[in-house]
């Protein structure tokens, strides 16, 4: 279990810990972080917080137990700690052990190590924003030449397409206002943050996408009904179009990679709109060769092709990005939870775990059963424990509440 203490409150609880850390370190004004299993002592961090930053002074790990990785827990827990409190750095200026600080993640910086920005958020908000403005100029250019190609080329498909990556910047647009207001830190009307504007940026992108689809698809059936598909397109379309494929499918996996990182929904659900659009301009391409060779309807049936496709994403969009506003179960990952409990807690029984995700945040809530004598001083400090252990052991965990329940 992981615990932070207070130099008084560390000596108090472990008393013989000069027997097993002969070079104990007493810091009054250092904060010790503590692993522990059944009250025996493991390891300990000393660190203490200087202007802005947390400043390693002594890191610990009882002998015979340093295989476990009980030191690389005593980091993670300093810095999910150091997130909390708004540090900026990790610092460590003791270079005897620089191959393990540098195995997690500090760097060099003259004669001290230090993990700068550990501010996720920070982080996940730059690189979203990053994604979006690039997103933005590339479906400009695009939407620019296959308009212009497909006027000048006659082919209906490729100005479906070029409509279709119009679409697609004010998308990028409204996706930038969600990444900047969904990072707004949490206040008093709104505790459990503002990430789940996400989600409602990506279920309008859903909408937008059918909409979208509806004013392409009915363009190109009034075009059949009225027989009006007796122009050929030429051959310098299919450049235009090629050239939209292959930037189309970069987009793709870029955005799926930044947004999978940072567990963005509507970045995840930009990118599966780039990714129908990749089969799009492939359609494009062999709509305009259909016509070239065989028939101009040829143009027309891949415009409405593409329509169907823009379509099928913005439901399958609507219903995923719905599914994490309705707070859907991650069943697999609730019994993950609930085994870890079982393997590091001294617990009779937890049921009813539940979660709510927030961007690429959890909130757990949770009911224990504990023996009916435990008083309200060991149970407020058995939940103390599971709280923090949750939050270091999963990563997205921002928070955990716990009901006790006692047993007869």
């Amino acid at each position: 279990m992981y615990k932070i203490y207070d130099l008084e409150e560390l000596e108090e609880n472990f008393k013989d810990i000069r027997d097993i850390d002969k070079s104990f370190l007493e810091k009054k004004d250092g904060i010790y972080f503590v692993i522990r299993s059944q009250n025996v002592l493991v390891g300990y961090l000393v660190a203490e917080s200087i202007q802005n930053n947390y400043v390693i002074k002594r890191i610990f790990v009882r002998a015979g137990m340093r295989y476990k990785s009980y030191g690389v827990k005593l980091i993670k827990f300093l810095i999910n700690h150091g997130i909390e409190e708004k540090k900026d750095k990790i610092i460590c200026e003791d270079l005897t052990n620089k191959s393990f600080f540098i195995k997690n993640g500090f760097r060099e910086n003259g004669n001290i190590l230090e993990i700068d920005n550990i501010q996720r958020e920070t982080i996940r908000m730059k690189e979203g924003k990053k994604v979006v403005i690039s997103s933005i100029f590339q479906n400009i250019f695009l939407a620019v030449i296959k308009i212009a190609g497909g006027i000048y080329g006659n082919s209906r498909a490729l100005i479906s397409d070029g409509i279709n990556s119009l679409a697609d910047v004010g998308s990028s647009f409204a996706i930038l206002l969600g990444i900047y207001f969904s990072n707004k830190p949490a206040d008093e009307d709104h505790p459990y943050g503002h990430e789940k504007i996400e989600s409602i940026i990506g279920n309008m992108l859903g909408v937008f996408l059918l909409l979208t689809a509806f004013e392409l698809g009915k363009g190109s059936v009034l075009m059949l009904i009225k027989g009006e598909y007796t122009t050929t397109p030429a051959y310098t379309t299919i450049i235009w179009a090629f050239i939209s494929m292959v930037v189309k499918f970069f987009m793709y996996r870029y955005k799926l990679k930044v947004g999978k990182e940072t567990d963005n929904s509507a970045l995840i659900a930009d990118a599966k709109d780039s990714k129908s659009d990749v089969y799009s301009s492939a359609g494009v391409i062999v709509g305009i060769l259909l016509s070239i060779s065989i028939s101009p309807i040829f143009d027309i049936i891949i415009s409405l092709l593409v329509a169907f496709l823009i379509f099928k994403e913005g439901v399958s969009i609507i219903l995923e990005t719905s599914n994490l506003i309705l707070d859907k179960q991650d069943k697999e990952f609730v019994k993950e939870v609930e085994h870890y409990l079982y393997e590091n807690e001294n617990i009779k029984n937890v049921h009813d775990i539940y979660m709510r995700k927030s961007g690429d945040k959890i909130f757990l809530t949770m009911h224990i059963r504990v023996p009916k004598e435990m008083t309200v001083y060991e149970a407020h400090n058995l939940v103390d424990d599971i709280r923090e252990e949750i939050i270091l052991e999963f990563e997205n965990v921002k928070d955990v509440i716990v009901h006790i329940d006692y047993l007869h």
